[in-house]
């Protein structure tokens, strides 16, 4: 064992000390209050940790932002580290190829995984995050997890205990409170039941659409999965005290929805975008899956007398499933209108995805990601375009989203 491999967790119970005693009087205070108030002040729980090792320890029950202050007391004590994998409770089932992975480092009060689901990239797969921190887990990436985590939390903060719901409602309008594995799940159901379903994502954008829009709300009300999207969506679920499962946007999910496809013999048709991006963006998916069936593609720039032709187009692919990016709300219009004509078992508005899987606008950096920040990185890419969606929709959906409380 290396020297540094010795000082790093000494240099982190410092840390852990330091930061406890900082904010100890917050942290009396906050015991009293509920010792005052006649409230139960922990969670206890039991955590595992190397070499089967079960750690008791206690997290706050009432302020669920800095719930996990006490675990400090932990590192401390020298139980868990402050960055290490995640901390799992006895109760909490993992695969015996996960256990190994795993356990292979303490668990620590902080980790790569869990800030990566804070910011809704809970489909990550946490034995990749759990290689990728033990190749680079030295000094910089520990104190970048910690320092991302806290900003996280900040950015995501809430003053009620979370609460799992099945749906949640911002501004009038119905979401599907579900994980992108669900997700990709009930497409491949529909698609192999051949049955109809429709699937829209909201955004912070959508519901600033569907404010003053009583039409589009209602249509997104109908439609049979309106997924979780965004930075925006988390805030307003940590605001309502509910847990979002994920982060279901359409630009991660579409290498994993055609990996599906490609597995099972399944067919994309991509419709919307410019001249020639639709085809890019499917020529790119192609070469990362050579099995994927391509069904067509067509650009998003036809009026209503063609709309017969193309949809003609559509169903003589016998695509599985039809991915719309004209951008809100005319995607989610089209479909609506249209949706009785198309044949296909799936039907998705996905809005700008082509431009990023056609290389005409960049995705921005994983550590932006990680932060719910991937906004800023579109807003630099087209300020020309989207100045308008974020500079003065974002403060406008936090202002709405208050009212609305």
């Amino acid at each position: 064992m290396s020297n540094n491999s010795i000082r790093t967790p000494i240099a982190e119970r410092l840390i852990a000390a330091i930061a406890l005693a900082f904010i100890s009087p917050l942290l009396l205070a906050h015991i009293a209050s509920q010792l005052w108030a006649k409230r139960p002040v922990f969670y206890v729980h039991q955590f595992r940790t190397t070499q089967n090792r079960i750690v008791v320890a206690k997290t706050l029950r009432q302020r669920a932002t800095m719930s996990r202050m006490p675990l400090l007391w932990n590192v401390i004590r020298g139980d868990i580290r402050l960055v290490g994998n995640r901390l799992l409770r006895i109760q909490d089932s993992i695969s015996a190829n996960q256990e190994q992975s795993h356990f292979s480092a303490m668990p620590g009060l902080f980790s790569l995984f869990e800030l990566r689901r804070i910011s809704g990239l809970e489909f990550i797969d946490e034995t990749a995050c759990n290689t990728e921190f033990a190749q680079d887990g030295g000094a910089k990436q520990r104190i970048a997890i910690v320092l991302k985590s806290l900003l996280a939390g900040m950015l995501y903060n809430n003053t009620k205990e979370l609460q799992d719901t099945p749906t949640f409602k911002v501004f009038g309008v119905e979401i599907h409170n579900v994980t992108m594995n669900e997700a990709l799940a009930s497409i491949a159901e529909t698609i192999t039941k051949r049955a109809k379903k429709t699937v829209f994502f909201a955004n912070a954008h959508t519901l600033n659409l569907s404010y003053d829009n009583p039409d589009f709300r209602k249509l997104l009300n109908k439609v049979d999965y309106l997924l979780p999207d965004g930075s925006g969506i988390e805030v307003a679920c940590r605001h309502a005290g509910i847990r979002r499962k994920g982060n279901i946007n359409g630009t991660d999910m579409l290498p994993l929805l055609c990996e599906q496809l490609a597995a099972n013999g399944k067919s994309i048709y991509m419709l919307g975008g410019e001249e020639g991006i639709a085809k890019s963006a499917m020529a790119n998916m192609k070469k990362r899956f050579p099995t994927l069936r391509i069904a067509g593609t067509h650009n998003g720039f036809f009026d209503k007398r063609n709309c017969a032709d193309v949809i003609g187009e559509i169903n003589h692919s016998q695509a599985d499933i039809v991915l719309v990016g004209m951008g809100q709300p005319l995607q989610e219009q089209w479909v609506a209108e249209y949706r009785d004509q198309l044949e296909a078992p799936v039907v998705m508005a996905v809005g700008g995805l082509f431009d990023f899987y056609a290389e005409k606008v960049s995705r921005a950096p994983l550590w932006l990601r990680e932060l719910g920040m991937e906004w800023t990185w579109r807003l630099i890419q087209e300020p020309g375009r989207m100045w308008k969606r974020y500079i003065i929709g974002n403060p406008l959906f936090l202002l709405r989203m208050r009212r609305a409380a």
